[in-house]
C-alpha cells in the first residue's frame, strides 16, 4: 500500500495521483483549494443532520455524505472518501448506531486534513 501523503504530509491524499489526472498542478491546486472552501458546508450539514435524525433527515445525511465522498474521491483525498463511503453504506443500511459513532471521527479527519492540505499549498509553489 502507498505512503499517500508522503510527498505533502497531508496524510491520506493523493497528491502524485492527482498530479497524474490533471495536466498542470496549477490546475489540481485550484480544484484543491475549491474543495478547502467547499467541503465545511458538508461537514456542518453532516452534523446538522444528525441532530434530529428523522427519516428525511437520515436521507439527506446519505445524499450529503454521498457527496463528501465523490469530492474527495475527485481530488483523491481517499482516507477521507473511504470513511465518508462507510457512513453512507451504514446509513443506508440503517446501522444508525455506526453513523452515529464515527460520524464525529469523519468529521474530525476531515477537517484535520483540510487544515494540513491549505497549509501545505500556502506553504509551496506551485510547479508549472
Amino acid at each position: 500500500m502507498a505512503d499517500f501523503g508522503s510527498e505533502t504530509g497531508v496524510e491520506g491524499l493523493d497528491y502524485a495521483a492527482g498530479l497524474a489526472e490533471f495536466p498542470l498542478e496549477k490546475i489540481y491546486r485550484r480544484i484543491l483549494r475549491t474543495y478547502i472552501r467547499s467541503t465545511p458546508a458538508l461537514l456542518e450539514k453532516l452534523q446538522s443532520d444528525l441532530q434530529d435524525p428523522s427519516d428525511e433527515n437520515i436521507q439527506d445525511y446519505i445524499t450529503t455524505v454521498h457527496g463528501l465522498k465523490g469530492a474527495s474521491y475527485g481530488v483523491h483525498a481517499n482516507l477521507v472518501g473511504d470513511k465518508a463511503k462507510a457512513l453512507e453504506f451504514a446509513a443506508k443500511d440503517g446501522d444508525l448506531k455506526t453513523v452515529f459513532s464515527q460520524n464525529d471521527a469523519l468529521i474530525a479527519t476531515t477537517q484535520r486534513m483540510l487544515s494540513d492540505l491549505e497549509a501545505y499549498l500556502d506553504a509551496t509553489p506551485e510547479k508549472d
